[in-house]
This record gives structure tokens, C-alpha cells and sequence, in this order.
């Protein structure tokens, strides 16, 4: 007992002593626990932030019958059970597709029967114009182009009549949303699946269908659901795939090196103050091992100072990091960055490791130090 309060006097009297020295060390621990924490708590983040930023290009899967199905449809069931494969906090949004040519008075055009209500997660791109019948129930409602809106004169409120030539089938859709993509879809007609589907007599059916999936392993995925459905083909839609996975490992090796970069600033910084602090010591250290004490304890001595200077700049680093990750998220996000328990063990450690490797030039030292030539003033 009265060595180890003994001990603690001589941990206190130190750092009292050397109040200086001491801060400039905890101040580079702090700064490096402060920028390590708050980078490693975006990068658990930036799978799932980056995730949700990519889907806002749209879908990025897409479901279509094999190149060796005899069938250009599929069943419209299959759709909902392929979404079930994926976890339900991965999937943003699905829906299937049913293409067709209609006759609109003397036009031809390409109709495409679709769920309204997956349009803001299948393609939150699109500038519309109107609203959005969320209903999938719900019939005689289409969103047209904004080509052929314009081409054509179909605004808001057109009452359109629509003819299948294959089926003979006939329709009528009134116009509540104007799309405008930049794509092919500014040049054709969207409406309800089910409308669709009666349209073209193609009860239950779809020739397509598009997922919008965060997360990696789409690749695996696409596989697997291949392997099950031997008739279908699930391909990630490589644009924006291929450029979502080139993203998160660009910024994942950039992580990787800034923690490298500030772990080593802060050694270097924490092993030049302990080499001084050594230094200015090196008579007190002199006289200690002149009285009796031995390598082990001052040894012990050095490394626990070390120690508490980890532990006390990990703790004030860690709610900076907090604060840091937060700013961040908001900057490029637009979102919170989620507090992540796992962060303070790992920093911990790391801090640990940090102020230990810094301390061993300066206990060579220690162990070194002849107390006959230091006390000569040699």
C-alpha cells in the first residue's frame, strides 16, 4: 500500500514538475485520438452514407428474363420475391416494368406500366411536375414525358385515349405528372402496372425490373438470385455500381493513410517530448539509482506516465472526435454520423500503443544513464 501511494506521489510530483512538457504531449494525443476517432467513426458510417447518396442516381440493379428465356415476361410475384432476399434495411425501392407500343390518335408510343409509388426511390432524379397517385390501385392515370408533352400538347389534365394494335385493347388515362429525366423517358408515356398490363393482355406480368440496393456484394447477390432463377438474369447496372464500389475504396484508402500519417505524427511528437523529459531528468534519475532503485521500477515509472497521458488525451480526444465526425456528416452528408461504442476500445488501444512505442528510445535512455559519470557532471 505505501508503495504504490508512493508511487502515485511520484506520477503526481512529475507531471506537476514538468507542466509544460507534459501538455504539449497530452495536446498531441488529444489532437491525434480527436481526428483518428472521428475518421474511423465516418468510415464504419461511410458504406451506408455513400450508399444512400448513390442511390439518388437511381436503381442499381436490374432484373430481366435470361438470355436463353423463350419468354421476353416474367412473373410479376417473382419481383416481390426476389426483394426478400435482400436484408429489409438494405433495400431502398423496387419496382417491375411492363414495356409496350401504343396508338394515342395518330401517334405511336412507348407506354411503360410501372408502381408510382417506387418512382421517388427508383429514380429520385426525375423533375416532375404535377403529382404522384401513390395508389397502385388506382386507374386511368398516366405521367407523360416532357417531349411529348410538349411535342404533342399532353399537359396536366389531357384526357388520352390509348389503343393496344396487337390486342385491340382500349384505354382511357388522364395526364398528372410531367417527367422530365434527360433521357429516353422524356420521349414516353408512364402508367399504373396493372393499367399496363390490361392494356397489352399481360395479366400478372413484367418484362423488367428495377432494384435500388445499398451496401456492397451486389455482384454476389446478382449471382445468387441468377442460380435461383435460372429463367432470369439480375444484373448490377455497372455505372453506377462499378462507380459506387471505385468511391468507397478511394475514400476507405484515404482513411487508411491520414490515420497512418497522424499515428505517426503523434509518436514522433510524444517520443521527442518523453526524450526530453528524460534528458532534463537525467540527474534525478542519477541520484535514484544511486539510493537503490533499479531499471524495472524507473522503467515502470516512465511507461506509466506515459500511460496516463494516453488515457487522459484518449478521453478528451474522443468527444472532440465526436464532434469532429458530426461536422463532417453534416458537411458532406447532410446526416448525423452514428455514435459507434467499438470506436473507444480501438482509439484506446491505439493511444496505448502509441505512447508505449514513443517511450522506448527514451527507457534505453533511462536504463543507460552511468549515475557515477552524470553525478561528476560529465
Amino acid at each position: 500500500m505505501r508503495k504504490s501511494r508512493m508511487f502515485l506521489t511520484m506520477l503526481v510530483s512529475s507531471f506537476r514538475k514538468r507542466k509544460s512538457r507534459m501538455l504539449i504531449a497530452l495536446f498531441a494525443i488529444i489532437v491525434g485520438t480527436a481526428v483518428i476517432s472521428g475518421l474511423i467513426s465516418v468510415y464504419y458510417d461511410i458504406s451506408v452514407k455513400m450508399g444512400m447518396e448513390f442511390r439518388s442516381y437511381g436503381a442499381n440493379l436490374i432484373l430481366t428474363p435470361g438470355e436463353d428465356a423463350q419468354d421476353s415476361v416474367f412473373e410479376q410475384s417473382v419481383v416481390q420475391e426476389i426483394s426478400g432476399i435482400f436484408p429489409e434495411d438494405k433495400i431502398v425501392g423496387y419496382t417491375p416494368y411492363l414495356y409496350g407500343l401504343a396508338n394515342f390518335y395518330t401517334r405511336r408510343l412507348v407506354v411503360i406500366g410501372t408502381w408510382f409509388d417506387q418512382i421517388p426511390k427508383i429514380t429520385p432524379y426525375w423533375e416532375i411536375t404535377g403529382e404522384i397517385n401513390t395508389d397502385r390501385k388506382a386507374t386511368g392515370i398516366a405521367m407523360v414525358g416532357k417531349d411529348v408533352s410538349e411535342k404533342l400538347g399532353y399537359k396536366l389534365g389531357t384526357v388520352l385515349p390509348m389503343k393496344d394494335p396487337v390486342t385491340g385493347n382500349e384505354q382511357q388515362v388522364t395526364v398528372t405528372g410531367i417527367i422530365s429525366s434527360g433521357g429516353t423517358e422524356d420521349n414516353q408515356i408512364f402508367i399504373n402496372l396493372t393499367d399496363a398490363q390490361k392494356l397489352f393482355h399481360q395479366e400478372k406480368l413484367a418484362n423488367a425490373a428495377y432494384f435500388s440496393v445499398t451496401g456492397d456484394g451486389l455482384e454476389a447477390a446478382a449471382a445468387a438470385v441468377t442460380d435461383r432463377y435460372p429463367a432470369l438474369k439480375l444484373s448490377p447496372i455497372k455505372q453506377i455500381s462499378s462507380s459506387e464500389a471505385v468511391m468507397l475504396d478511394k475514400i476507405s484508402s484515404l482513411v487508411y493513410i491520414v490515420v497512418a500519417i497522424i499515428l505517426l505524427s503523434t509518436l514522433l511528437c510524444v517520443a521527442t517530448t518523453m526524450m526530453t523529459m528524460v534528458m532534463e531528468r537525467k540527474a534525478e534519475i542519477a541520484l535514484k539509482k544511486v539510493l537503490g532503485a533499479q531499471n524495472k521500477p524507473l522503467a515502470l515509472e516512465f511507461l506509466s506516465e506515459a500511460a496516463v497521458l494516453a488515457l487522459a488525451g484518449t478521453f478528451a480526444g474522443l468527444g472532440l472526435g465526436y464532434g469532429l465526425a458530426q461536422v463532417i456528416g453534416e458537411s458532406v452528408f447532410q446526416s448525423p454520423i452514428s455514435f459507434r461504442w467499438a470506436v473507444i476500445p480501438l482509439v484506446t488501444l491505439a493511444s496505448l500503443l502509441v505512447a508505449g512505442l514513443a517511450s522506448l528510445i527514451p527507457l534505453r535512455t533511462v536504463i543507460g544513464i552511468e549515475p557515477a559519470v552524470v553525478l561528476k557532471g560529465e
